[in-house]
C-alpha cells in the first residue's frame, strides 16, 4: 500500500522498517529506517505565515522556504514501491553481533522508469536521503502530522543571508521535526543519523555521505561519559527462493567516535568511497524489455525521424548556399534545384511521419513503471574502539578475509570495499547499455533511411546498412539475455 504525508506535501516517506530489540542485546532499542527524497531532520524548510493587510486580505501566501542548496516544492511522486510484496522479515547477516542494530528488510523496487517520453531506466527516483531513527514508536496508524511546530521563520532576519536566518518556534526538538514526516516518537529518540545518496554523473555509481546526526543516548551502554566509536551500514539484496538471497551492494557511514549529547550537521568532507550501482538483473531487463517494447519502437522511430529531418535539413541549407553562388553554371545550378526539390519533399514525408508517431507515442500508457525487486537492511553499529569498528564493518559487510587496513581510514580494504572499477561497471562479456543504445540508435537510423526511400525503393546501400545494424543490434540483445527483434 502506498502511503502519502498529510501536511503541506512537501515530504513524501518512500520506505519504512521496523524491528522490535533482540531480547539478547544489552540494551532493548528499536531502529527505524527511511529513504525519502530529502532529509527529514538536515532538509527541514523554513515557513513562512501568512500576514495580513490592513483590510483584513492576504499579504503574503503562507509557504516553505527551502534551505541552502534544498529544492523543497510541488508534492513529489513516490520513488519507491512501499507495497511490500511478501512478509520478507529476515536479516540476512550478522543478526548476533551484541554491539549491533538492526532494522528489518522490506522489498522495494530498485529501478523506475518515466514513460511520459523516450523510455530511460534509472535507479529508482534518485535516492534523496536516509533517516535512521532509533526510538520507539507510538502505535501503527497514529498520525501526529497535526502537532508539528515547522520551522518559522524570523521576519527581522528574513533580509539577511539564508544562513543567518533565525527560526522563533518554541520546539526545536527532533521529535518535533519527525513529526513533519508522521513519524510519531513515543517519549525522546535516543538517536537519529541521517547519510544523503550521492550518485556519479552517469548513474554507474554511488555512495553515502553523512548529512549529520543527533545522539540523546547511546544504544549500547547507558553507562556516563561513555564513549563509542559508531557507523552505520546499508545492504542491498536481491531475493532469492530460498534464505541465501545475493548481497548485490552494501554502503557504510562512520562518524567517529562519539557520547551521548553529541551533535553534527554532517561530514565536511567527501570522505566514503564510491560504490557500484547494483545493475539490472537479467530477469528485470527482459520484464524491461516486455513492458515497454512498443514504447521503445515509437521513441526509437521519433528520435531516428528526428535526426534525418535535421540531416536533410542541414543538406538542404547547403545546396541553398551552393544555388546562390555565381560560379556556379546554369546545369549545375539546375541540377542543385532538382536535389534540393528531392531533399525538401523527403523532409516532408518525415515530418509527417513524425506527427504519426507521435500521436501513437501519446496514445501508449504513461503510468510510470518500476522493476528488480531488492531488499534493504540498514544496521547501526556502536564499538569501544576505533580499531574494533574497522573489524565490525568487515564483518557486517560481509567479507572472506576479516581485515582491515587502518592506513586507508574510513574504505576498507579487497572484497569488502567493493569500491568502484571500471570492470564493476562494464563486465567484459556484457553489452554496456551505452553500446546497446548505440547500436540501437544505428538501428532505427537504418530503418528510416530505408522507409523515407523514394518511391523506387530503398536502395541497394541503405538495404545492406540495416541489415547489418540489424544484425549487430541483436547480437547486442542476445549478450543481455534478451530476444532478438524480427
Amino acid at each position: 500500500m502506498i502511503a502519502r504525508l498529510a501536511p503541506v506535501g512537501l515530504l513524501i516517506l518512500a520506505l519504512s522498517w521496523t524491528q522490535a530489540a533482540r531480547a539478547s542485546h544489552d540494551k532493548p532499542v528499536d531502529v527505524h529506517a527511511y529513504i525519502n527524497d530529502s532529509c527529514l531532520i538536515a532538509d527541514e524548510p523554513f515557513f513562512m505565515p501568512v500576514t495580513k493587510n490592513a483590510d483584513g486580505s492576504d499579504q503574503m501566501t503562507p509557504k516553505f522556504l527551502p534551505l541552502l542548496g534544498i529544492v523543497v516544492g510541488k508534492l513529489a511522486e513516490l520513488f519507491l514501491n512501499h507495497e511490500v510484496q511478501g512478509q520478507v522479515n529476515r536479516i540476512k547477516s550478522g543478526a548476533g553481533r551484541k554491539d549491533t542494530r538492526y532494522a528489518t528488510t522490506n522489498e522495494m523496487n530498485l529501478y523506475r522508469i518515466d514513460l511520459q517520453a523516450s523510455p530511460v531506466l534509472a535507479i529508482n527516483g534518485k535516492l534523496g536521503c536516509m533517516t535512521i531513527v532509533a526510538a520507539k514508536l507510538k502505535p501503527p496508524g497514529t498520525d501526529c502530522t497535526s502537532a508539528y511546530v515547522p520551522k518559522e521563520l524570523d521576519r527581522a532576519t528574513l533580509s539577511l543571508p539564508q544562513n543567518e536566518w533565525k527560526t522563533t518556534r518554541t520546539d526545536d526538538s527532533v521529535e518535533n521535526q519527525l513529526r513533519r514526516a508522521n513519524v510519531c516518537v513515543d517519549g525522546t529518540a535516543l538517536a537519529v543519523y541521517e547519510a544523503r545518496f550521492e550518485f556519479s554523473k552517469d548513474g554507474t555509481a554511488y555512495r553515502l555521505k553523512d548529512a549529520g546526526y543527533r545522539i540523546n543516548s547511546l544504544l549500547t551502554t547507558e553507562e556516563k561519559g561513555a564513549n563509542r566509536a559508531v557507523l552505520y551500514t546499508l545492504k542491498i539484496f536481491q531475493p532469492g527462493a530460498t534464505d541465501q538471497s545475493e548481497l548485490l551492494s552494501s554502503a557504510w557511514v562512520k562518524i567517529g567516535t562519539v557520547s551521548a549529547g553529541a551533535r553534527s550537521s554532517g561530514a565536511p568532507a567527501d570522505s566514503q568511497p564510491w560504490l557500484r550501482v547494483p545493475a539490472l538483473s537479467a530477469e528485470a531487463r527482459r520484464a524491461y524489455e516486455e513492458k515497454t517494447k512498443t514504447h521503445q519502437e515509437l521513441s526509437g522511430e521519433i528520435d531516428a525521424l528526428k535526426r534525418a529531418i535535421a540531416r536533410n535539413q542541414r543538406i538542404i541549407q547547403g545546396l541553398d548556399q551552393r544555388i546562390a553562388s555565381a560560379s556556379a553554371s546554369a546545369d549545375i545550378v539546375q541540377g542543385l534545384k532538382d536535389e534540393r526539390t528531392k531533399t525538401a519533399v523527403q523532409v516532408q514525408v518525415q515530418e509527417a511521419e513524425l506527427d504519426a508517431r507521435n500521436e501513437e507515442f501519446r496514445a501508449l500508457p504513461h503510468a510510470a513503471l518500476e522493476f528488480m525487486p531488492v531488499e534493504i537492511e540498514v544496521a547501526v553499529t556502536e564499538t569501544e574502539s576505533e580499531k574494533k569498528a574497522q573489524l565490525a564493518l568487515a564483518d557486517i559487510v560481509g567479507t572472506t578475509g576479516g581485515a582491515v587496513a587502518s592506513e586507508i581510514g574510513n574504505e576498507v580494504s579487497g572484497a569488502m570495499s567493493k569500491s568502484l572499477q571500471v570492470s564493476d561497471i562494464v563486465p567484459d562479456n556484457r553489452t554496456s547499455d551505452s553500446e546497446l543504445a548505440r547500436l540501437r540508435a544505428r538501428y532505427f537510423d537504418a530503418l528510416i533511411e530505408v522507409q523515407s526511400g523514394t518511391s523506387g525503393g530503398p536502395s541497394a546501400d541503405s538495404q545492406k546498412n540495416l541489415t547489418i545494424a540489424k544484425a549487430e543490434y541483436n547480437e547486442a540483445r542476445r549478450s543481455l539475455g534478451l530476444d532478438p527483434i524480427q
